[in-house]
């Protein structure tokens, strides 16, 4: 094979790399779907929104001004459990943790790849709610931590094709909204169904 011919062969290898890579992101081959992450403490989402109404922002306070959503301090936890469930084995974790000054070691659960942008305020302030993108998490660890205890999950492939999927045909308000246990009422269900762009800059830049 002659010097030309091999440099012929650069761009079909590397058109064949390029389809390899977009089949797997479209097809969600490399996705944690499913996958359950154990967490230094077990905490249940259920009783902090499901019973106490907690908004999401109580806790990941940057959702909606961050790219990041932010996790709970130990002084955040500690602001109601200094008085509330003080004997759970659980929350005396979370107290040894923030009396020595230390932060709580949560585990990442949701997780795209690093040349990927996910900028949690755009959504959040566009109105695409938490279950859109982490499922019925509100109803996570609903039996305790202590009985059949499930960690959290992810809920979603996370994979390009499905953020694609919505950039695309759109969020619907009306279903963000049940998957959030909110009723729906008039004003949400007049809401248009709302796209963004989805040119590879939007998420890689």
């Amino acid at each position: 094979m002659t010097v030309k011919k091999k440099w012929t062969v650069i761009p079909g290898f590397l058109a064949l790399a390029a389809a390899a890579a977009m089949l797997s992101a479209y097809s969600g081959a490399s996705s944690s779907q499913g996958l359950r992450v154990e967490q230094p403490v077990k905490f249940v989402h259920a009783p902090h929104v499901a019973k106490a109404g907690m908004n999401c922002l109580y806790c990941h306070n940057a959702a909606n001004k961050s790219p990041d959503p932010g996790i709970p301090s130990g002084q955040t936890c500690m602001g109601c459990h200094v008085v509330v469930k003080t004997g759970s084995k659980e929350i005396q974790k979370v107290a040894a943790y923030y009396n020595k000054g230390l932060p709580i070691p949560w585990n990442r659960v949701h997780k795209v790849p690093e040349y990927v942008h996910f900028p949690h305020f755009r959504h959040v302030n566009a109105g695409v709610t938490c279950q859109s993108c982490h499922g019925d998490i509100q109803k996570q660890g609903a039996q305790g931590p202590d009985t059949n205890y499930v960690p959290v999950q992810q809920a979603k492939s996370l994979n390009m094709g499905w953020c694609v999927n919505c950039h695309v045909n759109g969020y619907k308000p009306t279903e963000g909204a049940k998957a959030a246990g909110i009723a729906l009422t008039p004003a949400i269900e007049a809401m248009p169904i709302k796209k963004a762009r989805y040119d590879c800059a939007v998420c890689h830049y």
